[in-house]
C-alpha cells in the first residue's frame, strides 16, 4: 500500500522515492590477540638535551586490555569523497606527534617543530620521495600537498629514530584506533561493506560489517 504522501505525488504528476535511511555509524575495537612482544625504547644517538636519552617505540602500541593503537580502518562503502583539509604533523622531544595520521586524498600537510633542533623530514611511498624538507626549528610551518592515495612513511635524516605514518585515504569513511583500540567511523549508509584495517607492522586484515538503517553498526578486527 503507497503512503499517503506517495499518493498525493502521483497525484500531482510528480515521480515519488522513499526517503533513503539515514546514515549509520560503525563503532568498533582492533585486538592484538596473543602476548605482544616486548618492544624496547629506542636509542637516541645525537641531541640528547632536546631529544632524551631514549624514545618510545610506537610502532607496536598494545593496552592491557588487548587494544591495538594506531591502526587505520577504513569502510568501503560507497560514498562523496571527504573534503581535503589540513593536517598537522609535530615534533616534540625528537618524536613525529602523532605517530600515525589519516587523511583525505588532497590535504595538505603542515609540518611543525617543536623542537630547539633542525630536523630533516622526508616523507616517501616505496621508492618515490612525496616530501623531502627541512624545519630548522621552533615555528617554522611548511605545507605539502598529499595527492595520491595510500601509506606514505615519514622519517628524520637528522635523526634516524623518529618514525611515523600518513595515510591518506581515498574514501569517505575512515579512523585511527585511540589507545585501547577503540575506533568510531560515522556516516556509513545502511548495507553490508568491507572494513579495511592496516597496520604499520602487522599489515591489512579484512572483516565484514553490516550497517542498520538504525542504530549503531559494532565491528571487532582481531590481530595476528
Amino acid at each position: 500500500m503507497r503512503s499517503p504522501l506517495a499518493a498525493i505525488a502521483l497525484g500531482l504528476g510528480l515521480v515519488w522515492a522513499p526517503a533513503l535511511a539515514a546514515a549509520g555509524e560503525v563503532r568498533g575495537v582492533v585486538r592484538f590477540h596473543g602476548t605482544p612482544p616486548a618492544v624496547p625504547a629506542l636509542e637516541t644517538t645525537k641531541d640528547r638535551a632536546a631529544c632524551g636519552d631514549a624514545a618510545p617505540d610506537e610502532t607496536l602500541l598494545v593496552s592491557e586490555g588487548g587494544g591495538l593503537a594506531n591502526v587505520v580502518v577504513r569502510i568501503a562503502a560507497p560514498g562523496a569523497p571527504a573534503a581535503p583539509r589540513e593536517a598537522r604533523l609535530d615534533q616534540r622531544r625528537c618524536r613525529f606527534v602523532p605517530h600515525v595520521l589519516a587523511v583525505p586524498q588532497g590535504s595538505r600537510l603542515t609540518l611543525l617543530n617543536g623542537d630547539p633542533v633542525l630536523h630533516g623530514v622526508r616523507g616517501t611511498t616505496g621508492a618515490a620521495t612525496v616530501f623531502d624538507v627541512p624545519t630548522p626549528g621552533p615555528d617554522p610551518r611548511i605545507t605539502r600537498p598529499l595527492s595520491r592515495p595510500g601509506p606514505v612513511r615519514v622519517g628524520c635524516d637528522v635523526h634516524g629514530w623518529m618514525n611515523a605514518w600518513v595515510v591518506v585515504v581515498d574514501g569517505p569513511y575512515f579512523a585511527v584506533s585511540d589507545a585501547s583500540g577503540a575506533f568510531t567511523v560515522a556516516g556509513v549508509p545502511p548495507g553490508e561493506h568491507a572494513a579495511i584495517a592496516w597496520h604499520e607492522r602487522l599489515g591489512e586484515r579484512v572483516a565484514k560489517v553490516t550497517v542498520p538503517a538504525e542504530g549503531p553498526a559494532t565491528l571487532e578486527i582481531a590481530y595476528p
